[in-house]
Formats: structure tokens, sequence, C-alpha cells
């Protein structure tokens, strides 16, 4: 059954309350959520065409609410696609019906093997938020779907591809000021000759917002490696660094995988090539 999202003032994005998700998913019925299409005008937007490719993405949390934040819809609507939204429980059945997948940031718990002074045991869901990034990204992998992944969604498929985070900033030295709500945080290097810096324009650095408290560990500290199934692994290649060496942007575009430690869609209209490169991809 399809519903359509409403504004949230009160968080300035997009979502529901849980009253209104039981009763949309009343009798164990999974409904599907997506925007209104006069929303797609409200946000300064062309309304998708009928045939426009769907991408998928999980809600945030806020109490007693599913929410996303205005600026994460206006970036995905803008890039023409239609806009869907998945929850925590009815998640793999929802991102059947998408054909590209965004992974949010938040504060949520990570399972602690992804952490350098973590466990190393079995992969451990400590959250229910946790549980749907994970099973979206096995399962956005397994239907082969393009995947966004942005500053803790970036985090969560650098976890699932056997790479380390750190905890804190207390692990390690750095002059940089990470979490932070200048709108202009620090620099962050290119890695020339790749599919993100030509991407990006081919620029040698770009300047950031930055607003996460655990981070990426440097490649040298990277040890292990995830296979996600018998036959098939994740192997990652770092985009972008930061000038303290931490970083930034990684993945494997040729494989349709794009993480960026920052927040693209609180930035300029350029800044946002991560968007409109999921919804290209998502068309192919």
């Amino acid at each position: 059954m399809k519903r359509f999202v409403e504004f949230l003032p009160q968080f300035d994005g997009f979502g529901l309350s849980d009253e209104m998700w039981k009763q949309a998913s009343y009798q164990g019925m999974a409904s599907s959520f997506w925007l209104d299409p006069a929303d797609y005008g409200n946000l300064g937007v062309s309304v998708p065409e009928k045939n426009a490719p769907v991408i998928g993405v999980l809600f945030g949390r806020e109490e007693g609410y599913y929410c996303l934040g205005i600026n994460y819809v206006r970036s995905i609507a803008g890039t023409g696609a239609q806009v869907m939204f998945l929850d925590y429980e009815n998640h793999r059945a929802q991102l059947t019906d998408c054909d590209a997948l965004v992974l949010p940031g938040g504060a949520f718990d990570s399972p602690e093997c992804f952490y350098t002074d973590g466990k190393t045991s079995r992969l451990l869901c400590p959250s229910q938020r946790s549980q749907a990034y994970i099973e979206c990204i096995f399962d956005a992998l397994k239907y082969r779907m393009p995947i966004l992944g942005v500053c803790a969604g970036a985090q969560m498929l650098a976890g699932m591809a056997g790479m380390k985070l750190y905890r804190s900033k207390d692990l390690f030295e750095s002059p940089l000021e990470h979490k932070t709500s200048a709108v202009k945080a620090h620099r962050v290097w290119l890695a020339p000759d790749t599919p993100f810096a030509s991407l990006m324009g081919q620029p040698e650095s770009i300047v950031v917002n930055s607003r996460h408290k655990e981070f990426l560990a440097p490649e040298r500290v990277q040890r292990e490696e995830l296979h996600l199934s018998d036959s098939d692994s994740l192997p990652m290649e770092i985009y972008a660094t930061a000038t303290d060496g931490l970083p930034e942007a990684w993945g494997d575009m040729h494989r349709g995988i794009l993480c960026v430690q920052w927040h693209p869609e609180d930035m300029s209209a350029e800044a946002q090539a991560p968007y409109r490169w999921l919804a290209e991809q998502a068309r192919c």
C-alpha cells in the first residue's frame, strides 16, 4: 500500500509519527512511503517522470517519529528521481521497489567489530536502526543496486567492508575539528585519477562540512577484509583524505558504491554531485 509522508516542521524534515506508521502497517501489511507529488514543487524541484528511477533512503529517528531532514529529501528529489522512504521493519520488502539506496547519517550504535578497539567476533546488530542499515547493504549488494553512504551511513558501509573505525578523536592526534557546525570545516584532498576526482571536476581539494565524532581509520590501520558471503567481498578505495590523514571519501564506484564522510546535501549545488551520480547509476 502506497502512503505519502508529511512535512514535520518541528524536525524540518519529512516523515510520519509512530502512530501513523502503525496504522499504515495494520495487520502486517507492509506499506511503502513516498514523497507526495505536491512536495516536489514545494521543494523547488520538478515532479519526476513516471519512469524515473526510485531512490530509497532509510529514515532517521526522532522521539516518536520516523523522520528525514529536508536537505536530504531535496537533494534526492533534485536529481529527477522518485523518493521512497524505508522504515526499520519493512525495509527489505520496500527496497525491492528501489533502483538505488541512500544510507544517511545519524547518531546510532555500530557493531563492536567495526572499531579498532572493539571485539572481532561475529557481526552483531546493537540497534534496530543498525540492523536495518546492515540488511539494506546486504540486499543492495545482492541486487547490484548503487549505494551512496553519507557520514554514519558511509561508516556503516566501511565497517561492512572490514575497514576499521576510531570511536573518537581521543585515539589519534589531529589539529582539525571534525565535529563542528561550521559550514566550511576543513579541506580534503582528492586522490587524482579516480572516478571520484572525475565526478567532482578534478580539483586537488575541496572544502567540506564535518559533523562526525567517529572516524574511519587511515589505510595503515586497516587489517582485515570482511567477506559478505562465501563468494563475495567488498574492497574499498580511498578517494579523499583530510590533512590529518583520515579518510573522507571511499568506495568502489565501478561497482556503484560511494561513501562521503561529509554532508553534500548541506552544501552548494555543485557539491551535491554524489547524489546526481547515484541517480545516473540508478538509470543504468
